[in-house]
């Protein structure tokens, strides 16, 4: 565990900033529920639901004008001869797998400090091989207009059109896990405050990497998250491998992409054996509640309070 006054520390600088950034969300139009004549590009448009159990893409958050401005492409081996904080592009050398990195604004001034790292899984809407449409998703929306998240932030992208890949397939997580590595080597990474969150199909792969790669998170957050394919959700056998696993999911209740129904036994099998798992489900919220759960300052304090061994 890490030093408990350094993680206090550290929780209340993120609670302080982030009361800050609900107040910045206040003022920001489309964060949470993107606007139904939002202008999407066209290669992100998600397909006409299939009429099978498998969940189709969530639509796009609109993205700001400050969050899709054209980033610079920066290579692996950029830091530390020339740190560049803020949001943009970083491929994996060894795995090929394209991805958004965020440093924070203040990444690199105290050599010593190490960082906590989110990896963050996309929904099915925006794979491309465009990293620019990672910007239509809430969380690295959000980073584009707060330089000071106290978190390194790794989001990986399935490439082609929607559906073309799958986190759960083997070649991308290999190449995932391979970015990772290469993340964790070449910045200030705390490597025991790694956390694992993604929508829709992204809560999926939190679901999948969390059972196959227990022992590289210190939390799972999957957000409409499932398990399951084509031929429908269900509870895997090995569930309760994750019962000492920190885990908050979040649903929407009137989801009819990913029914609530699909996550709940997820939770509802861990609870049956004293899972350290908790559950929060918006009313309202349908397949969009990705926005909501971005902007809660509560989720980044609860992930920093959460640590491996």
């Amino acid at each position: 565990m890490k030093n408990n006054h350094s993680i206090k520390r550290q929780t209340a600088n993120t609670v302080t900033r982030l009361v800050l950034l609900s107040l910045i969300f206040t003022l920001a139009a489309g964060c949470g529920s993107p606007s139904p004549n939002a202008a999407v590009p066209s290669s992100t448009q998600p397909p006409s639901p299939a009429n099978t159990a498998a969940p189709s893409p969530a639509q796009p958050v609109t993205p700001t004008t400050v969050a899709t401005a054209t980033l610079a492409n920066v290579e692996a081996t950029s830091l530390p001869s020339n740190i560049l904080t803020g949001q943009h592009p970083f491929t994996s050398q060894s795995g090929n797998r394209h991805s958004l990195l965020f440093l924070p604004s203040n990444y690199g001034k105290d050599p010593a400090q190490k960082w906590p790292l989110i990896l963050f899984l996309h929904g099915s809407g925006t794979s491309s091989s465009n990293t620019d449409t990672l910007l239509f998703e809430a969380l690295p929306q959000i980073l584009g207009f707060t330089p000071d998240f106290p978190f390194i932030v790794l989001s990986p992208q399935l490439t082609g059109k929607p559906g073309d890949e799958y986190w759960f397939q083997d070649k991308v997580e290999e190449s995932v896990f391979s970015l990772l590595n290469e993340a964790t080597a070449a910045y200030a990474v705390d490597t025991t405050r790694i956390y694992l969150t993604g929508v829709s199909i992204g809560g999926n792969g939190v679901w999948e990497y969390g059972l196959s790669h227990p022992e590289r998170f210190a939390a799972l957050v999957p957000v409409m998250g499932f398990v399951g394919d084509t031929t429908g959700f269900h509870v895997p056998a090995d569930i309760c491998d994750l019962k000492d696993k920190p885990i908050w999911a979040f649903h929407g209740a009137i989801d009819t992409i990913v029914p609530l129904e699909a996550e709940q036994s997820l939770v509802d099998a861990l609870k049956a054996c004293n899972g350290n798992i908790q559950f929060t489900v918006y009313p309202d919220g349908d397949h969009d509640i990705s926005g909501k759960v971005y902007q809660d300052q509560e989720l980044y304090a609860w992930m920093l309070a959460q640590s491996l061994k």
